[in-house]
């Protein structure tokens, strides 16, 4: 008993546990506090420009996306493509514009799909193309 009258004496009864208060989720539309004012009642131009604000701003997009559950590897699956399919689209206009020369494909998986051949011999023609036009021969 003397112990437990100790002032210096730690049990577990004595610690103090501090948790922290949960964080308050933020709901992804309140980022986005558009506001419209009515002008003389042109409810009807109020709504356009509405509409108008909710395009730009892929607020539609967001929502329809946000409908349904998605998978965090079908959402990582997602991001990587749009990553691939942006540098794609970086690197054909690098070739296109003249800054980089069209590599030949190499490899065997190459010979083997058609659309793989198909869409190299486009990318092709579409390279002689505009370097033809670049250089002002039609």
């Amino acid at each position: 008993m003397a112990r437990q009258n100790n002032k210096n004496w730690k049990g577990s009864s004595y610690k103090k546990k501090y948790i922290k208060p949960p964080k308050k989720k933020e709901h992804f539309l309140d980022k986005f506090n558009t506001t419209v004012e009515v002008r003389n009642g042109d409810i009807n131009g109020a709504i356009r420009k509405l509409k108008k604000i909710l395009e730009n701003d892929n607020r539609q997009k967001e929502l329809s996306k946000r409908e349904f559950y998605e998978k965090p590897s079908a959402q990582r699956k997602r991001k990587r493509d749009a990553a691939k399919k942006r540098t794609q689209r970086e690197m054909d206009k690098r070739i296109f514009s003249g800054e980089m020369p069209l590599q030949e494909p190499s490899g065997v998986s190459f010979m083997k799909s058609k659309k793989k051949r198909r869409k190299y011999s486009d990318k092709k023609a579409t390279v002689a193309r505009l370097r033809r036009q670049q250089n002002g021969w039609l």
